[in-house]
């Protein structure tokens, strides 16, 4: 070994030995941490040498609490199956042209988690916006209207309010199920159903997994694309309250158009 590779080791290992697990929000974390230090493409992860790297910070992780190590590891362990499952010779079929990659599902779970990063990020942002523009209300009496009378149209600016709230209950990590299969579409059939069925439903209708963080995401953005393409539209009678979820033609009646 020459004294440059020895630097490089040793810098290196300083490097890991600063690792502790509270440095990343889950194992979905140091993953993408993994994958954007060596300008990997998201869609073609090497995963030999990915399982090497993220096994080498295991090595060097640092955590109090057994529980989120144990979740680095339930995530070695996957990525050593998926290696084992690529070494593994194919028997190609010349009539079935779909020959399913080991590293879908893995994949799938990233773009999720990343999507929940950026939201996040989008969040806190917005939250430090409101602070400076919070305007206190005067006292308000109540009115003799009922709740329904109270319902008003609102915008996404509210609903994404109404999603950071919700989100507050919830740890980053829960995220990580590799074996749970929930999807956008999947949020967006459930909608199309209950509002042919009821006419309306709550945000919080959609959410079929309770508790189950990745759930929660995928109704949220179910719901933004609803209202981008105008299938649908989102009703409030408070502040953070839940959210009614509607038809977009109900826009139009209620406007008189």
């Amino acid at each position: 070994m020459t004294p440059e590779d020895e630097k490089n080791e040793e810098q290196s290992g300083e490097a890991l030995t600063a690792f502790k697990v509270n440095d990343f929000e889950g194992p979905l974390d140091l993953l993408l941490f993994l994958i954007k230090k060596n300008e990997i493409n998201i869609y073609d992860i090497p995963i030999g040498d990915i399982t090497e790297q993220y096994l080498e910070y295991l090595d060097y992780a640092v955590s109090l609490n057994l529980d989120s190590l144990t979740e680095f590891y339930e995530l070695a362990a996957h990525l050593v199956y998926i290696k084992s499952k690529m070494l593994l010779p194919v028997e190609v079929d010349l009539e079935d042209e779909d020959i399913e990659d080991p590293r879908t599902e893995l994949v799938n779970k990233l773009i999720e988690y990343q999507k929940f990063k950026k939201l996040s990020v989008l969040m806190e942002e917005k939250e430090s916006e409101a602070e400076w523009f919070f305007e206190r209300k005067k006292i308000q009496h109540a009115l003799p209207f009922t709740e329904e009378n109270l319902w008003e149209r609102v915008d996404t600016w509210e609903l994404l309010r109404t999603f950071s709230k919700l989100m507050s209950n919830y740890n980053s990590e829960q995220i990580l199920d590799l074996y749970e299969e929930v999807s956008v579409n999947e949020k967006l059939t459930l909608m199309n159903e209950l509002l042919e069925e009821k006419g309306e439903c709550l945000f919080t209708d959609l959410i079929v997994r309770k508790g189950n963080l990745l759930d929660v995401i995928c109704a949220f953005m179910a719901l933004l694309e609803a209202v981008k393409f105008r299938i649908a539209s989102i009703w409030q009678n408070r502040m953070f309250g839940d959210i009614k979820i509607r038809p977009w033609e109900d826009i139009r009646s209620d406007d008189g158009v």
